[in-house]
């Protein structure tokens, strides 16, 4: 059966009977294809297909379904492909296993079963890094004064099915920063009162773990709706809205009806100052005097969560680098195609299937 696709295009019209590059965007959630035109090292987004992570059982067949809608639709070819997944993508670049998603992808099984000659996995933060110096100023949110040191480190995280996170590395010999891929969105979470301790053992009893609960365990998607029912456990009492008790507990919804709901309100507070207290862990970690770049839909979503003054007590809430925090920006990514630009654009710096 093949793959149910959403569509978008770019350009009108799409470039008929042309050759174009295939990179891919693979979430727990969403996986995001495009096809990208390379003339003299520029490169132009054609059209771009969306499917669901969780219906996908086969990759390689949903890569076989994309090139065959090109190829039917647009007389597009493509030889050679990178795709982003959010998981570990070992340094042969050619398995990885998304962290929150039931499939692998093989570079092997998909040359074998396509017309692509060239393809190579990279991390889905990595590429956000290689993205985010093409990215159109409109779509870069300033939340938090401070000053930008050019050649300082940057740090890249961001919510949503998973915790994604990436730091950026000035390299003198080749005039750019450098990203470096991370899994410290599966860090220990860091209680620090009673009601962050209650809310780390309620995570562990009523989904009976054995493991310390992460970050990602409470500001992912699931951990928006982990911290909504802990609240509404925690005060039974108080009635929950009737959009999320009839439509169940969507993330965006939780965080819409905070006005209306006494659980979703508690939950946004929380969730906005351990939003602030893992950006400011990981500033520290990076010493990120070039900014914290935020990515994801919750973010994008959710802005006035960093006009909130809970995160900027929260973000500077340090013994003794509480002036260095002070000082550094944050910019919240809503752009959601920049991991899709941060792919083709990893392929032309780093000449990869050239």
């Amino acid at each position: 059966m093949p793959t149910d696709f959403r569509h978008v295009t770019y350009v009108d019209p799409v470039p008929t009977n042309t050759h174009a590059v295939l990179v891919g965007d693979i979430g727990g959630t969403n996986a995001n294809f495009a096809f990208f035109a390379i003339d003299q090292e520029r490169a132009t987004i054609l059209f771009s297909s969306h499917a669901k992570s969780q219906a996908i059982t086969d990759f390689t067949q949903v890569v076989i379904d994309v090139l065959a809608y090109a190829q039917s639709t647009y007389g597009i070819t493509a030889t050679n492909a990178c795709f982003a997944a959010a998981g570990v993508v070992y340094e042969e670049r050619t398995v990885c296993k998304p962290t929150n998603a039931s499939f692998t992808i093989t570079t092997a099984d998909i040359k074998a079963r396509t017309n692509l000659h060239c393809v190579f996995l990279v991390n889905d933060f990595e590429v956000i890094g290689y993205g985010l110096a093409s990215l159109d100023p409109k779509k870069l949110v300033k939340v938090r004064k401070g000053t930008v040191y050019p050649h300082a480190n940057q740090a890249i995280l961001g919510a949503g099915t998973g915790l994604g996170k990436c730091t950026m590395t000035w390299i003198k010999t080749v005039d750019r920063h450098i990203p470096v891929a991370s899994e410290g969105g599966h860090a220990d979470f860091a209680a620090q009162d009673q009601l962050e301790y209650d809310l780390a053992a309620y995570i562990r009893t009523s989904e009976e773990w054995g493991c310390n609960v992460s970050w990602e365990d409470v500001l992912s998607g699931n951990g928006i709706k982990r911290l909504y029912n802990f609240f509404r456990a925690r005060n039974h009492e108080q009635p929950a809205h009737h959009d999320l008790v009839t439509n169940g507990l969507h993330p965006d919804s939780i965080f819409k009806n905070r006005f209306a709901d006494p659980h979703a309100h508690n939950t946004f507070m929380l969730y906005t100052k351990l939003y602030a207290r893992c950006a400011k862990n990981f500033a520290l970690d990076a010493l990120a005097l070039g900014g914290v770049y935020i990515a994801g839909g919750i973010a994008a979503n959710n802005l006035p969560l960093f006009e909130q003054p809970e995160f900027a007590h929260e973000f500077v809430n340090c013994g003794k680098q509480q002036i260095l925090l002070a000082d550094i920006p944050i910019f919240v990514i809503i752009d959601y195609n920049v991991s899709l630009y941060g792919v083709v654009h990893y392929m032309l710096l780093e000449r990869m299937c050239t």
